[in-house]
């Protein structure tokens, strides 16, 4: 009786474990990090943590061979001055080839690099499209956020 109880118990916890492991995996997929910044990859996510931390979303479009894309990743955001102010919103990288996720931007024209900042309802505040250095970027972010 003893030795069947440890077995069902066993494999209850094993599926117990297994589901928390999906689960966390599921989280850890939809967070990537970007020059020291934490993005998600999914839009919808996003859009829900925004409501409920009730913060703007930031929505990053680009691809992985872009040059302008790796230049901006490397050079711009990471300046700790664009890093603060990332920090007051949710922030989304979306690829340009994702079609799903590009339909949620009302302005997108294919260029990347594109971020739009939006609201955690997806209206549209300003779209910013191509390579800026820091200290333009920062000025864009200013001018958005007044």
């Amino acid at each position: 009786m003893k030795y069947h109880f440890f077995i069902i118990f066993s494999l209850l916890f094993s599926v117990y474990s297994v589901s928390a492991n999906e689960e966390q995996k599921k989280t850890e997929d939809r967070l990537s990090t970007i020059s020291g910044l934490s993005w998600y990859s999914d839009i919808n996510t996003a859009f829900n943590i925004a409501q409920q931390e009730n913060k703007n979303v930031i929505v990053m479009v680009g691809e992985e061979n872009c040059k302008w894309c790796n230049k901006m990743k490397k050079r711009t955001l990471t300046d700790i001055r664009i890093k603060d102010k990332f920090q007051a919103y949710i922030l989304v990288s979306i690829k340009r080839s994702d079609e799903v996720s590009v339909k949620y931007l009302p302005e997108f024209d294919g260029n990347i690099p594109s971020f739009f900042f939006m609201k955690s309802n997806k209206e549209l505040i300003e779209p910013i499209v191509g390579y800026f250095a820091a200290d333009d970027f920062l000025q864009y972010i200013k001018e958005i956020e007044e």
